[in-house]
């Protein structure tokens, strides 16, 4: 990964999240609530005022301001609708990167998450990654893909902040990668990936 700041903002709600089903690849679209959220996440961040500390930061990262400069989204329709009211708020350029899809769950996909894992033998808060079916994509695949593909983005573009919209375990990759945790992200609530001399500080934007 590139040592450079960048944004993170995951999709809004969809049905099938509400319904706690897998959804993965499936192109589900917002519901009103998702939209609602997403609209509340793009006026955030519109809206960032950087304290003193932040704006030094900034500075001597060579980025004029904390506010996102780029918009690189997932191609899944959830994440495309997340992205347009960021845009729409910012005038921000948006690209597209089919390697910031979510993780291909295979069989799985709309299904029950808490009934599969009773199925399995795990509890509602524990990870199901290693119930995944064969025919998903495998986590040693997916994260280096979305990985290199933030890495991308923020090198081509190093006097910007980079704002990525994207997905759930896209998040819980990243995390995982640069502090070494799997966190996880509600909808619709941007992040701010920072590197500093510590290592990386993952946050909500309040």
């Amino acid at each position: 990964m590139a040592d450079r700041t960048f944004l993170f903002l995951r999709h809004g709600q969809t049905e099938l999240n509400l319904q706690k089903r897998f959804q993965g690849s499936i192109d589900v679209p917002l519901n009103e609530n998702g939209i609602e959220q997403a609209r509340a996440a793009a006026r955030r961040l519109a809206q960032l005022k950087p304290s003193r500390i932040e704006q030094a930061r900034a500075a001597a990262r060579r980025l004029a301001q904390l506010k996102p400069s780029r918009i690189v989204s997932s191609p899944a329709n959830r994440v495309l609708k997340t992205a347009s009211f960021v845009v729409e708020l910012t005038g921000v350029p948006m690209h597209i990167d089919t390697d910031l899809m979510e993780l291909d769950v295979g069989s799985f996909e709309g299904q029950d998450i808490v009934a599969l894992k009773q199925a399995h033998g795990l509890g509602e808060h524990e990870p199901f990654l290693d119930i995944l079916p064969d025919d998903a994509e495998k986590w040693e695949t997916f994260a280096p893909r979305v990985c290199k593909a933030v890495t991308r983005w923020v090198e081509r573009h190093p006097d910007e902040l980079t704002l990525i919209v994207s997905h759930g375990l896209v998040f819980r990759a990243l995390t995982t990668h640069l502090a070494g945790e799997q966190l996880s992200s509600q909808n619709a609530v941007p992040h701010i990936f920072e590197r500093t001399s510590s290592g990386w500080h993952i946050r909500e934007i309040d």
